[in-house]
């Protein structure tokens, strides 16, 4: 079946970056365009290596009660909503790890995003990996900023994961939820590297 994207192609396993081993699929059906997507996502995020230390899941609420003059209204998280949303953790991570430097120099903690699962909104929610933390901050202290940082986002919802990488193996993991439109895509918009990686 030709379509634009590319050829369809029925798979019982996904490709797999050498070294990674996964016991279950994400999708069993998926374009020749999009595995070239994945492949190429997880290959770049391998380069990233060096720079990230943390992996982190992050859920999103799946919709917020706004209460106004006209009464309650449910606003429910979009793409768009998802992203300002983490700009939004992402400032205010800044600004309690880095204080005014924050904003006067640009100091950033690494962020490689990937949003899953906000268009078939079952369960949106950030994956990513993140470095370039404060060198005096330990594991425990660096897990509180990332939580109270979240937490204090209007989206942002109480389950949230942070756990020392010791591997590789979870950039693996998140190339290997890119290219599928339903399953997720690197957030660029909201995209941190370090300036000597973007060069």
């Amino acid at each position: 079946m030709e379509q634009a994207q590319g050829t369809r192609v029925e798979l019982k396993y996904i490709w797999r970056t050498p070294g990674i081993k996964t016991s279950s699929y994400i999708n069993t059906c998926m374009t020749e365009d999009q595995i070239k997507l994945q492949r190429g996502n997880t290959e770049w995020m391998m380069q990233q290596a060096s720079c990230c230390t943390h992996a982190v899941t992050l859920t999103l609420k799946p919709y917020r009660v706004i209460e106004s003059y006209r009464g309650r209204t449910r606003e429910t998280v979009t793409e768009i909503e998802a992203q300002s949303n983490f700009r939004q953790f992402m400032d205010r991570l800044n600004a309690n790890l880095f204080g005014n430097a924050a904003k006067r120099f640009g100091k950033s903690v690494t962020a490689i995003p990937v949003l899953g699962e906000i268009r078939s909104r079952k369960k949106p929610h950030y994956h990513c990996a993140m470095g370039n933390f404060r060198d005096h901050l330990d594991d425990e202290a660096i897990a509180a900023s990332i939580k109270s940082a979240w937490r204090a986002t209007p989206f942002g919802n109480y389950q949230v994961d942070v756990q020392p990488m010791t591997t590789d193996l979870w950039l693996g993991y998140l190339g290997n939820h890119t290219g599928n439109n339903d399953n997720g895509f690197v957030d660029v918009e909201n995209l941190r590297l370090p300036p000597a990686l973007l060069s």
